[in-house]
């Protein structure tokens, strides 16, 4: 913690640095936190690039120490470590005391400041290269606007023992027994962090939330994968960490046009609902419900108008035409056009600047998460905070894909859109959706099957191969499959193709991506297009191992050879 002082209570939470309470460590979220502060006073001395503010936004972090203090204190192991449902942990953790000078810190916190808050995990495990642990444990946002401060000290402390509550949830427990680590080593800090953004009526969320990788999985047409990749979204980043549509380019060549058959393409595939912090009343009180305090809104219901002309063009039905900006007759398309073409901020260059440092700093290919919050006096002094900084897991080795004419006989599946790089000859099982049984409205159910076969391949120690229709993680069920990165661990290749219903961009953004590069999971994308590249008829044909009303299993006898050129991201499957 470098970069952190001791919390004061003649300072709080406002002062330059950021804070931490206790003893302990503070784990890799907020070390990663640390680290970018470090990068930040180093290289930006002004914390200004391009009439930018460049920041962290301002937090205090709970160390580790807080955390074992207040699970022995309260003898909650017993039932953490049990297999009751989630719901009946969170319930136990909330009942339960949080005292002494920790909750007197805290109340002096909420006591002096009344703007919404993010309680985030930071664990000691988190953040690694190997086991990421992205998106396993739970995060949530509080308003911490009540007019009684008892109130929101009740709801600040509450976020906590969620978080804190979500280390023994059944997704993360399943996660310690794919990588066959214990649990009990596990120790949790905690962010108390601003939410970045401008309160718009009863809301209050960013203008904009994105994911920047210094590497690109699936870089299109003559861009390299070192080129990078961008996701953009309005509104908080749980839409790019959800799967949610969003906007995806390369900051290298921030105008090339996207892949769309038209207009109308776009307009069905992009961004349409935004999440925001809900700063009026709460219909649902619910201390164990991570949306606790959440909504998500339409962009066709936004009342304030300013934010759509830094985001979107707007489509004229009448002429079959976009204009970038927004225009009150018309339907806005959130493209970002304003920023990326227009440049009215300048936000790509930014995303250029922070990319190549923190690469150069950390001397590793990278994952970033940010966001931007317009300054309503000075449109010159927007910013831009920096709010995640972790590794990505690239391979090296150089792999050769056999010649087209060597594979006919052979050839499962290839593909030219695939993540990954390295070769794998361990495999004998496939499990995939029977096409003849799929029905988009039952994807949840299709999910709880999976899990259910997932957790045999984790007792018997088997990789499998994973394929099925529309986006895998995503968390609309009517985009493709919503599974948690636990309900698929043993997966080692996963497969993505489409049915004429479905349509679902990569979303290299996700937190169930990042946990694939970092297992070094195979993600083979097949498109509409080049669906004649997949062999079904080999595959149903082969002998099945087990069965669910959606899900097929088969077993073949002799291994499977899988290899991804990451060089040129194209792939194979091999008999």
């Amino acid at each position: 913690m470098k970069s952190g002082t001791k919390f004061d209570r003649n300072t709080g939470f406002f002062c330059d640095h950021f804070t931490y309470i206790g003893k302990g460590l503070p784990g890799g979220k907020a070390s990663g936190l640390a680290l970018m502060q470090d990068i930040i006073h180093k290289h930006f001395p002004d914390d200004q690039y391009e009439g930018m503010i460049i920041n962290i936004p301002k937090m205090t972090v709970l160390l580790s120490n807080v955390f074992d203090e207040f699970m022995e204190n309260n003898s909650l192991y017993e039932i953490a470590l049990s297999d009751v449902s989630d719901e009946e942990i969170a319930i136990n953790f909330i009942k339960a005391s949080f005292e002494g000078i920790y909750a007197g810190d805290l109340y002096y916190m909420v006591e002096k400041m009344d703007q919404p808050l993010a309680i985030r995990s930071s664990s000691i495990l988190e953040d690694s290269l190997n086991e990421p642990f992205a998106g396993i444990y739970e995060t949530k946002m509080v308003a911490n606007n009540q007019y009684d401060k008892n109130e929101r000290f009740k709801a600040l402390v509450n976020a906590i023992k969620f978080v804190y509550a979500s280390l023994f949830f059944k997704q993360s427990k399943n996660y310690f027994k794919s990588i066959k680590k214990d649990i009990r080593l596990e120790k949790m800090g905690v962010i108390l962090q601003e939410v970045v953004g401008n309160r718009y009526e009863n809301y209050f969320h960013p203008l904009i939330s994105g994911v920047l990788k210094s590497y690109n999985f699936y870089p299109s047409d003559n861009i390299k994968p070192e080129s990078g990749f961008a996701a953009l979204a309005f509104g908080l980043g749980k839409t790019i960490v959800n799967g949610e549509n969003c906007w995806s380019y390369c900051p290298e060549f921030p105008r090339t046009p996207q892949p769309f058959n038209d207009i109308k393409d776009m307009l069905n595939n992009t961004q349409k609902k935004y999440w925001t912090v809900n700063m009026g009343e709460i219909s649902n009180y619910n201390p164990i419900e991570e949306t606790e305090y959440l909504k998500r809104n339409s962009i066709f219901d936004i009342e304030d108008k300013k934010p759509l002309n830094y985001i979107c063009s707007t489509y004229d039905y009448i002429n079959d035409s976009l204009s970038t900006g927004y225009i009150k007759k018309g339907a806005p398309l959130l493209d970002f056009s304003p920023i990326l073409k227009a440049e009215s901020l300048p936000l790509n260059k930014v995303i250029n600047k922070i990319l190549c440092i923190c690469e150069e700093e950390t001397k590793s290919k990278i994952e970033i998460e940010f966001a931007v919050s317009l300054n309503h006096q000075n449109d010159n002094l927007s910013r831009f905070s920096l709010l995640q900084l972790r590794p990505i897991a690239v391979s090296n080795e150089t792999v050769e894909l056999p010649d087209d004419e060597k594979l006919e006989n052979n050839l499962i599946l290839s593909s030219n859109n695939v993540m990954g790089n390295g070769i794998t000859e361990e495999i004998n099982d496939i499990v995939y959706l029977r096409p003849d049984n799929f029905d988009v409205a039952s994807t949840p159910q299709i999910a709880r099957e999976i899990e259910e076969l997932n957790s045999i391949f984790v007792k018997n120690n088997r990789k499998y191969i994973l394929m099925g229709f529309g986006r895998w993680g995503t968390t609309d069920p009517w985009c493709g499959i919503p599974v948690k990165w636990p309900q698929i661990s043993n997966a080692k290749v996963i497969v993505e193709t489409v049915l004429p219903s479905m349509r679902a961009d990569f979303s290299q953004g996700a937190h169930f991506f990042h946990n694939m590069t970092a297992h070094k999971v195979f993600y083979f994308s097949v498109d509409e297009k080049h669906s004649k590249n997949l062999d079904w008829k080999w595959i149903q044909e082969q002998r099945i191992f087990n069965e669910t009303r959606y899900v097929r299993h088969i077993r073949v006898d002799e291994k499977l050879r899988v290899l991804v050129d990451g060089r040129c991201s194209k792939g194979v499957i091999l008999k």
